[in-house]
């Protein structure tokens, strides 16, 4: 029998009641950290018992220490207890998930695809275990936001994403077989063209065979970093309150949504980054700067020439072979794209005189940071993590048009990462910078509850 490195278990959950409610998908929302405030309003008039009034409700101008946002989401959650709104499962469970999309950028834009994983009960286990791995770097303000909401309502409101490597796709091959079980959820999300599924696990033998396929296997954090690390943090907490309670206390688990990365659907976006703020002199022969370390390439336009430039510099962006490192320019004023391609790597990684991996150091988003960012641009460490000068976005159109209009001085639109790049650097114990991956889709926020207390 393979050694246990993470116990993943079937669990009581906590979901929304469609004797009650009704629609179940009404209820669901975007995890916390990619809702918008318009998308924020449209959750609170699209369902009075949408989960965003728990993960993410409102702040008012008259919160203080006994009432805030916390409060109220704990108020709401007891309140939708004792009315029935959601209730537990009478048995512990895992729970199939199932999305069905059309990737919307990158270089599978366009192509349908399927992603199916489950959600299921994780030990918790410190970083330095070397069985859960992170890859991304956490913010300070975020993650005390994360640990106040747990505390405050004793309830992991939302799940982690995990994946893990299964190639004889055990778990995956036995979701499909039982995908005409009688679905708990069938919801289209309209605005993302999203289509998720959701059904319950309980055979016994499905059950043993998902505890004993992930139990031999590491699981690598794809999203949900400062949740788990927020998680963490209560573990402790919690452990130094109730040091009676046993290895088995509820708060010693967290609830994840799990998916072999062999699964053909497994997909990540590149995050674009947008410049603002930087002084004039800070651009003023930014080109010859650039030139010393990028070969660049340019794409004029005059009238009427704009949408063909940015088409032929976005397509050149796509043809990039795996160890050639591009990214496309677009600056303030300036009526061409530029498509910038490292000139040599070792040079490079001879340059940045770092303690890290040549998989962290030729990252393409680390290449932007250490070369383009810091390097040439002059750029502090603490600049880019207050985001004093950068913004993150993941739509394209969205980030050249902040350029146009003036908001910002510099778009910098980038591939996609590789997922082999994500485990080799987690692999080897190192971190991402900030805003590195965007897996999609997002999980939606409400399809189960788990209550640590």
């Amino acid at each position: 029998m393979d050694q246990i490195v993470n116990e993943v278990l079937p669990f009581k959950a906590i979901s929304y009641n469609p004797d009650v409610i009704g629609n179940i998908g009404h209820c669901l929302a975007q995890p916390y950290d990619v809702v918008s405030e318009e998308l924020l309003e449209r959750y609170y008039s699209q369902c009075p018992y949408n989960v965003i009034r728990l993960t993410l409700n409102k702040k008012t101008a008259s919160d203080n220490e006994t009432t805030n946002r916390y409060t109220r989401a704990r108020d709401i959650f007891n309140d939708w207890m004792r009315k029935g709104v959601v209730i537990e499962s009478e048995k512990p469970l895992f729970w199939a998930y199932e999305q069905e999309f059309t990737v919307p950028d990158g270089k599978d834009k366009g192509i349908k695809k399927v992603l199916n994983g489950f959600i299921g009960l994780v030990r918790l286990k410190d970083y330095s275990e070397r069985a859960i791995l992170p890859h991304e770097k956490v913010l300070k303000k975020p993650l005390e936001d994360r640990i106040k909401l747990i505390e405050t309502t004793r309830v992991q409101l939302e799940y982690i994403w995990g994946i893990y490597n299964d190639s004889n796709m055990l778990v995956d091959n036995m979701l499909q077989e039982k995908r005409d079980r009688e679905l708990f959820v069938d919801y289209y999300d309209e605005p993302d063209g999203v289509t998720h599924r959701l059904w319950k696990v309980e055979d016994k033998a499905d059950i043993e065979l998902i505890k004993s396929t992930l139990g031999g296997r590491e699981i690598y954090i794809a999203d949900g970093h400062h949740r788990y690390q927020a998680m963490l943090e209560v573990r402790n907490r919690m452990r130094k309150l109730y040091p009676a309670a046993g290895p088995n206390a509820p708060w010693e688990y967290i609830i994840m949504y799990l998916v072999n990365m062999k699964n053909t659907g497994l997909t990540i976006l590149p995050i674009h980054r947008l410049l603002h703020g930087l002084k004039i002199n800070n651009l003023d022969g930014l080109n010859n700067r650039i030139e010393k370390y990028f070969h660049v390439k340019s794409y004029p336009f005059h009238n009427g020439e704009e949408k063909k430039a940015r088409a032929d510099c976005l397509e050149d962006l796509k043809k990039t072979d795996s160890d050639e490192h591009k990214f496309c320019a677009y600056i303030k004023k300036i009526k061409r794209y530029y498509l910038l391609k490292l000139e040599n790597s070792e040079a490079y990684e001879r340059l940045i005189d770092m303690p890290y991996s040549s998989d962290w150091k030729l990252l393409d988003v680390n290449i932007i940071n250490t070369l383009l960012f810091r390097k040439i641009l002059g750029l502090t460490e603490d600049s880019l993590s207050d985001q004093t000068n950068i913004t993150y976005v993941k739509d394209i159109n969205r980030a050249l048009m902040s350029v146009r209009q003036g908001k910002s001085q510099v778009a910098l639109i980038l591939n996609s990462l590789e997922l082999k790049d994500i485990i080799n650097v987690a692999a080897n114990g190192e971190k991402m910078p900030r805003k590195a991956t965007y897996f999609y889709p997002k999980p939606l926020s409400g399809l189960v509850f788990y209550r640590i207390s």
